[in-house]
């Protein structure tokens, strides 16, 4: 591969993996977002190189099916994220904790920390191991003994980091879900009538230059019940 290829690549896997790698949630929400918008350019396309539809046709139906897809985007991406972002505290200050996580900041006389705003399961952790590490007993022993001092306390901060992945991946998907299946055909919906009405009011336009046969007229509340655009979720 030339390197006015590779190069690019490598810096754009390096941003996406910088940004990802924090957790599953992350590249769930990036993933989900990546799809929808291809599948809508996708169906754009179709669109646009079909030539059953005439070029009125598209001239409506194309911008309507690119905001449907960015609705979809935009509302995924604003809803998943502050659920993602309250999971995240909670995890952080140990609302959200296993059995196993509880006993040991027990055992570690951390838990009446637990829940505080400015208590974080992480920082804490770490400073444990920190203050072993430095210790005396730690440092004049053998690296087998090193192991044992600080091992239970590394499976700790693994296990934390185990929840706050499980935790995002759950919180994003039940966002995902959320933005789909309710938020987004409702405003999908508003989009469909928005353009239905313009497409009308050209088409009356035109036929009351040719022919002078009266308008058709939709109510302002009228709602475009049963609609399905082409995008599909």
């Amino acid at each position: 591969m030339s390197s006015w290829i590779s190069k690019p690549a490598k810096f754009f896997a390096d941003k996406v993996y910088k940004h990802l790698e924090s957790g599953s949630g992350a590249m769930i929400l990036a993933t989900s977002m990546l799809g929808i918008a291809m599948s809508s350019i996708a169906q754009t396309g179709a669109i646009w190189f079909n030539d059953k539809y005439s070029p009125k046709q598209k001239a409506f139906m194309i911008p309507q099916e690119l905001t449907e897809g960015c609705i979809t985007v935009l509302s995924m991406f604003l809803i998943t994220k502050p659920i993602q972002k309250i999971t995240k505290n909670y995890t952080k200050t140990g609302k959200i904790l296993s059995k196993e996580l509880t006993e040991y900041l027990t055992k570690q006389n951390l838990i009446d920390k637990r829940g505080k705003l400015n208590f974080n399961v992480r920082e804490n952790i770490e400073e444990v191991i920190n203050k072993i590490e430095k210790s005396d007993k730690y440092i004049n022993t053998s690296k087998i003994e090193r192991e044992k001092l600080i091992e239970k306390h590394r499976h700790a901060l693994n296990s934390f980091d185990n929840i706050c992945d499980s935790t995002s991946a759950i919180t994003t998907t039940v966002g995902s879900i959320i933005s789909t299946a309710l938020i987004s055909p409702i405003l999908r919906n508003y989009s469909a009538s928005y353009y239905q009405k313009i497409n009308m009011d050209i088409y009356n336009k035109r036929i009351n230059e040719n022919s002078g046969i009266q308008q058709v007229h939709y109510p302002k509340n009228h709602n475009l019940k049963g609609y399905s655009g082409a995008l599909k979720i």
